[in-house]
């Protein structure tokens, strides 16, 4: 109730329902400057008048609403109200409407603290990302979102801006918010286990998406990295090109191992020599990287980029040195990101199915944490090559 609602109220007397549950002084700092301060000294001499309340008035000043405030408002049982608050198919549909809109009205929030000591889980899940303004991040997190909500969860999203410090941090904090599960993909720098070991010691279960620290024998959900790299290699040998070189990610990153060793089965098997540049998974990784071939007048035939945003500086920079794409130099990426099919010309790319990916994530994580399990496998899914003009 607002200070506009306030002055509507007709009758002394509902104003008096208002004045008794609040505290003289405290009135005065807040909610007095909606009355005239001879009626409310009036109100205050007056101790008849001033115990004339009613409950649905008090509950809006002073804590918050609860289920049994919504029951008593709506002369109904505490149980029903938390079964319509459910969904719980006992409830008729229209009785469940009505529940609904009344905790709307009266402004209820779930106590979600007070329900995990009862339950001993807050049915939330943590997602640690290694960053959001990205196409592929931020549709998986749209996608785990839905995920969780189809199974009665809540997630909570965390940045690493792919550093291992921030890492830490993230999954330091989400287990301060006893989150029941964290599903990980983890920073580009991420070196060990270090980070994961402190969520295992605190009883959370973890999951890995995406991508996971090469020693882990933790679950995880990914796709087939090798087997995609090997045929899109393939591909572009099919087309013709000899020289072909791989700008590769960091060597201690599963996508980064997996995709070159596809790339080195696909040149061994026509006896092609392997040209491999190790770089991070930024746009201006790729930039420099093409940039530096060209200072050594070594640029080859065509480049596989470990990922898209890679792929993205290697136009940049073929483009500041005239090069004609695909005629001078064909670009493949791993990914397709959302912009690499508006690109001049449009990427040749691998793209992966996120949706079944985070959706499995969710389900895998939720059935570890509802039957207090621990999973040891790879869940992959097949990617799909998308031939586009760059090569």
């Amino acid at each position: 109730m607002n200070q506009k609602s306030l002055l509507k109220l007709n009758s002394v007397a509902e104003k008096v329902k208002i004045l008794r549950i609040i505290p003289p002084k405290k009135l005065l700092s807040t909610t007095l400057t909606s009355f005239n301060k001879d009626f409310y000294n009036r109100l205050y001499k007056n101790k008849k008048n001033i115990f004339n309340f009613t409950r649905v008035i008090k509950i809006f000043f002073v804590r918050k609403i609860s289920q049994k405030d919504i029951a008593t408002t709506l002369n109904v049982s505490r149980v029903t109200v938390t079964k319509a608050l459910k969904n719980h198919p006992d409830i008729a549909v229209k009785t469940r409407e009505l529940i609904k809109a009344k905790a709307m009205e009266m402004g209820y929030i779930p106590d979600f603290i007070g329900r995990s000591l009862v339950s001993k889980r807050t049915h939330t899940i943590g997602i640690v990302l290694p960053k959001i303004a990205h196409s592929f991040f931020a549709y998986s997190v749209e996608k785990f979102y839905e995920a969780a909500k189809n199974r009665n969860y809540h997630i909570i999203p965390m940045i690493s801006f792919e550093k291992q410090d921030i890492e830490l941090v993230n999954i330091q904090t989400l287990l301060s918010m006893r989150v029941d599960g964290i599903i990980i993909d983890i920073a580009s720098n991420s070196t060990d286990n270090a980070n994961f070991k402190i969520a295992k010691k605190s009883g959370c279960k973890i999951l890995f998406y995406d991508r996971y620290p090469l020693n882990s024998l933790e679950q995880a959900v990914v796709t087939n990295d090798r087997e995609c790299a090997r045929d899109l290699t393939r591909l572009l040998i099919e087309k013709g090109y000899r020289k072909i070189c791989h700008f590769a990610g960091p060597p201690y990153l599963n996508i980064s191992v997996e995709r070159q060793m596809g790339y080195e089965e696909a040149m061994s098997e026509k006896q092609l020599l392997k040209y491999i540049l190790n770089v991070d998974l930024q746009v201006r990784d790729g930039y420099e990287a093409t940039k530096l071939l060209a200072k050594r007048k070594e640029l080859p035939e065509a480049i596989f980029a470990v990922n898209d945003s890679v792929a993205h500086g290697i136009y940049e920079a073929a483009d500041e040195l005239g090069l004609k794409i695909p005629d001078d130099m064909a670009i493949a990426g791993f990914g397709d990101i959302e912009l690499s099919k508006h690109l001049n010309p449009p990427l040749t790319t691998i793209r992966i199915p996120i949706k079944e990916m985070t959706e499995a994530a969710i389900n895998l994580l939720i059935d570890m944490i509802e039957n207090n399990t621990d999973q040891k496998e790879r869940i992959v899914f097949p990617s799909t090559i998308i031939v586009r003009k760059s090569t």
